[in-house]
């Protein structure tokens, strides 16, 4: 509508003439809207028989009663009941009909409207301007009636703009989905040969006693291309789950194993990839569960590792695993920046990083927190921050025991 407006008047057209086109096109829709016998053309027709039942009311009751002082009152009777149905234009009709049928039934004749006949006109003009101010009222309403089927039909017109754009983002979401999904897969293979192949030549050196001078840098470049290709391989590992996650693919393979154990073999790996101090407190009893072992790993994995890349080399890491009367509780603490309280419900968001994340020389793609708390919310649990700003953040996932 706005772009309507715009148009018209960079055409040159007045504002006058442009709002008038607007009322009218808005009069033609609502007309259109409304049935067919509540047209105005319609309510033209009936004037003449709600007037005219009105004057035989009327007669009746003055014929019956003795002293009928009000016989204006059918007659406002049938205004109002137009004015109601049809609107202004039918009940000006019906003022000036009534007005003539008062006039002419029930005003002797010597005293008939006319240009000398002032007393008659003062008898007859409360009734017609009451007409008047009845007809204005059921004008106002019906504008009032146009102005909400406009506004109706306007959110209507854009809740389905709405509803297609909405389904246009899913359709190019859901590509994008299937596009990440099917580039993470085809990268899986070339991905692992590049591995490979860095793997086997770093062994076939390292049983050589000595390296001319030109391969001197050799064993070290094929370390760097063996620990990207395993940065890359988990980004893949990731945007693979993280697209079964979407599609709601990601399945669960359920069975008893001990939480003690993934823990364990979680904290020792961190231990030797990052040399770092990882204390480990759980129960000298085993931790059994009814879950997928592999999963709860990852996760129990993830959160390690993020605890080792934001917080200090030296401070230590703390893993710790509760057994509670109904539920099981693993929390990850480590000492470093903290995290906000604002930050700390979109941290489980998909591509989410911190500022301080961002700004930090630890590379990542805001995917393991958003992957634990699907993981862990897939059995049932819940998974949650607490940290306070320069004093650490600690990481709790809470599941059921079973």
């Amino acid at each position: 509508m706005r772009a309507t407006r715009i148009d018209q008047k960079r055409e040159g057209r007045p504002v006058v003439l442009v709002r008038l086109q607007q009322g009218a096109n808005l009069r033609r829709r609502y007309i259109a809207q409304i049935p067919r016998w509540r047209q105005p053309l319609i309510g033209y027709f009936f004037s003449f028989p709600f007037v005219a039942m009105a004057l035989i009311f009327a007669l009746l009751m003055n014929m019956m009663l003795p002293h009928f002082y009000f016989p204006g009152a059918p007659m406002l009777l049938a205004i109002v009941l137009v004015a109601f149905i049809w609107g202004v234009g039918p009940a000006l009709l019906s003022v000036i009909l009534s007005t003539l049928v008062l006039d002419y039934f029930f005003i002797p004749p010597g005293e008939q409207l006319s240009l000398r006949s002032w007393d008659s006109g003062v008898q007859i003009l409360p009734f017609f301007l009451i007409g008047i101010i009845v007809a204005i009222i059921s004008g106002q309403r019906e504008a009032a009636r146009r102005r909400a089927l406009f506004a109706e039909l306007a959110l209507k017109e854009y809740a389905d703009e709405l509803e297609e754009t909405n389904q246009e983002l899913k359709e190019v979401n859901q590509m994008k989905d299937k596009f990440i999904s099917m580039a993470s897969h085809e990268l899986k293979t070339p991905i692992t040969t590049i591995r490979g192949q860095a793997q086997i030549t770093l062994r076939r050196l390292s049983r050589q006693k000595e390296l001319p001078k030109e391969l001197a840098d050799v064993p070290h470049a094929l370390e760097q291309i063996d620990e990207q290709t395993l940065r890359l391989n988990a980004l893949v590992d990731d945007l693979l789950d993280l697209g079964s996650i979407r599609a709601g693919k990601m399945q669960l393979h359920l069975s008893r194993f001990d939480l003690c154990e993934a823990c364990q073999s979680a904290v020792e790996e961190q231990r030797l990839l990052s040399g770092r101090d990882i204390e480990l407190e759980q129960p000298e009893t085993p931790v059994m569960l009814n879950a997928d072992s592999d999963r709860l790993s990852q996760v129990v994995t993830n959160l390690v590792n993020n605890a080792s890349k934001y917080s200090p080399e030296t401070s230590p890491i703390k893993v710790s695993l509760q057994m509670q009367e109904k539920t099981t509780q693993l929390a990850v603490q480590d000492y470093g920046r903290g995290i906000s309280k604002e930050q700390q419900t979109l941290i489980f968001e998909t591509f989410y990083r911190s500022p301080d994340a961002q700004t930090s020389k630890k590379s990542g793609w805001g995917l393991g927190l958003a992957i634990c708390k699907d993981i862990v919310e897939r059995h049932g649990g819940r998974i949650w921050c607490e940290s306070s700003v320069g004093e650490g953040s600690m990481f709790i996932v809470e599941l059921p025991r079973g």
